[in-house]
């Protein structure tokens, strides 16, 4: 199979949007959303193995060189350290000391001027989703330097697979660096679907039942060693990951999830703050909380849209 040419990649704008994927991102950003307001299921496993991998899979989708280090870096500066410093600053800096000061209200987290640097740092910041467009500039980053050097594809993935498990899971490396590694594989998955126009290109109705009962029968298997709990791991995700992507394709549309797939980084960098003034005000049960953030975004994505467009990556 032969490598589909970079007309044929993912976009992430205009008339080329490709449906499924908004759907896929609006899965996976409410599935962060209803992680981070405590909800716990019986389905909790495969939640969590599918929530986060699927994110990092879908970013490796839409990789590109964009011409060299320097366009890559100007493009992911925009799109994800713009967002991050802005909110990290506004909503993990700013709010927890007026909080403090004015309102006497206290963040476990902390609430003085060491919260400038605590992402450098092994602690926890008030609005930690954050984290993620920090991690993903440097995946990007990482990762074009890696497919820049290394020409074979099964080189490449040997060696994310490799640097996923020493710096993701071996070491534990400040700045997010271990959380952000530890997803490398999956990006380079991303990559390489679209580099061969996987998801394009397998037949849905052959492929989905098989991926979808491997899901749910790896979610039964809890391994004693930590290197089968791994691998596991590993495969349990990739099965979720496939079924979820196919499971969207056929459905194509959803449109209150696809509409907040198309904005989901506004959803990230605002719901941990909102889910903390729910709990100022004392709404405590989560599924009425999900229901209010859900509600909520109909009228804030318009408005960040209008008037916050360079920090939200829309321009």
């Amino acid at each position: 199979m032969a490598p589909s040419d970079s007309s044929s990649k993912p976009t992430g704008s205009g008339r080329n949007r490709i449906p499924y994927f908004d759907l896929a991102k609006g899965v996976c950003i409410l599935l962060v959303i209803w992680f981070h307001l405590g909800v716990h299921t019986p389905f909790d496993p495969y939640l969590n193995a599918v929530r986060m991998p699927l994110y990092v899979f879908l970013s490796g989708l839409f990789f590109k060189s964009y011409g060299g280090i320097l366009q890559l870096i100007h493009k992911k500066t925009k799109r994800l350290l713009i967002p991050f410093f802005f909110f990290y600053l506004t909503t993990s800096v700013l709010l927890p000391i007026l909080a403090h000061n004015r309102l006497g209200i206290n963040f476990e987290t902390g609430q003085d001027w060491r919260l400038l640097y605590a992402f450098l740092t092994y602690r926890d910041f008030p609005n930690i989703p954050l984290w993620f467009l920090w991690a993903l500039f440097m995946l990007n980053v990482s990762f074009y330097a890696l497919q820049r050097f290394i020409k074979s594809d099964i080189l490449l993935g040997l060696c994310c697979l490799v640097l996923g498990i020493v710096l993701g899971n071996v070491l534990s490396l400040p700045a997010s660096i271990s959380k952000a590694f530890g997803y490398l594989l999956y990006f380079y998955l991303g990559y390489m679907a679209t580099r061969y126009d996987v998801i394009e290109k397998l037949p849905v109705r052959k492929v989905l039942p098989v991926s979808l009962t491997l899901f749910i029968a790896l979610g039964f298997f809890s391994p004693a060693s930590r290197v089968l709990q791994y691998i596991q791991q590993m495969l349990l995700s990739a099965a979720g990951v496939l079924t979820l992507l196919l499971l969207c394709k056929v459905v194509k549309r959803l449109p209150y999830v696809s509409y907040v797939g198309r904005y989901s980084i506004m959803l990230l960098v605002t719901h941990e703050p909102l889910i903390r003034l729910l709990g100022i005000a004392r709404i405590g049960n989560p599924y009425v909380c999900f229901l209010i953030l859900a509600a909520s975004y109909l009228a804030i994505i318009p408005f960040m849209r209008r008037y916050m467009p360079h920090v939200t990556a829309q321009k």
